[in-house]
């Protein structure tokens, strides 16, 4: 069964809503995961001081089919957490050679883009294919790193004759957002998924009635609170680093899924665009 969402965005978006008791669980479990790895029911709910029917009710509220399969989502979810840890420790190392930075380098683009593609939901990414069908307008935000995945978003959706906006302006991006209509999507792009500015603009866009999907990091993002669909990229690297690489790479790869499966989709009249909007070389 292909999981709708990962457990700890679930909890995310679900803490707004839940019960005293149940944010009480939810921030605990949240901030020590570990401690709950196959643990019954009984033995969770001891720990967490919540009653059975508390930890039992939110499973099923999370849409799981019951405590185990919940379980079963924490253990995969850890894993997951464990592996990126590895990839993101893999940082700059004075010592390396020309050779071995190559190898190193590659190495953890292949691991980033092995990592996402287990976050990549299919029915995510049908329905931004949907959303980007319906929009009027389309504006796209990013900054830094994340703004050069935008323009590559950018790019692609004029071949494809979709009404787009983009600015490196970042107050320019945030007028965007709050002239953006309920009819318009707006894709913002952040690796972390807190940069302040970013949030602002998904707040603006929701405001105005507006779609909002965020391409951002699978965990601790509060960007992902305010889209309609996020789509996810394995954290490997830290919040503070060297500089963007896998992740970039990850965001990058993110946006050609998107895009190619929005051409599958509308093959048939999109092809005869190919043609009239290449630019020939020479």
């Amino acid at each position: 069964m292909e999981m709708e969402k990962g457990l700890f965005l679930r909890l995310q978006r679900y803490e707004e809503l839940a019960t005293s008791a149940e944010r009480d669980f939810i921030k605990m479990l949240l901030s020590k995961p570990e401690i709950f790895v196959g643990k019954g029911l009984k033995e969770v709910s001891e720990i967490a001081y919540a009653s059975q029917a508390t930890v039992y009710r939110l499973c099923r509220k999370l849409e799981y089919d019951g405590y185990k399969e919940f379980q079963n989502a924490l253990v995969y979810e850890l894993a997951l957490m464990k592996e990126s840890r590895m990839v993101s420790m893999q940082d700059i190392d004075p010592t390396q050679s020309v050779e071995d930075i190559i190898k190193r380098v590659t190495l953890k683009n292949i691991e980033s883009l092995e990592m996402s593609a287990k976050l990549v939901q299919k029915n995510d990414i049908s329905r931004c294919v949907d959303l980007i069908g319906k929009a009027r307008n389309i504006y796209l935000f990013g900054i830094g790193s994340s703004l050069l995945v935008a323009r590559d978003l950018y790019l692609k959706l004029l071949r494809i004759d979709k009404l787009c906006n983009i600015s490196d302006d970042l107050h320019s991006q945030i007028l965007y957002s709050k002239n953006i209509h309920k009819d318009d999507l707006a894709i913002i792009i952040s690796y972390s998924g807190l940069t302040q500015e970013m949030i602002t603009c998904a707040q603006n866009a929701k405001n105005n009635g507006a779609f909002v999907i965020a391409i951002t990091r699978s965990s601790g993002s509060k960007l992902g609170k305010y889209a309609d669909v996020t789509l996810e990229v394995a954290a490997t690297e830290l919040i503070v680093r060297s500089g963007a690489m896998s992740s970039r790479i990850s965001q990058l790869n993110m946006v050609d899924i998107l895009y190619v499966s929005y051409v599958n989709r509308h093959y048939d009249e999109l092809y005869s665009s190919f043609a009239k909007t290449q630019i020939k070389k020479g």
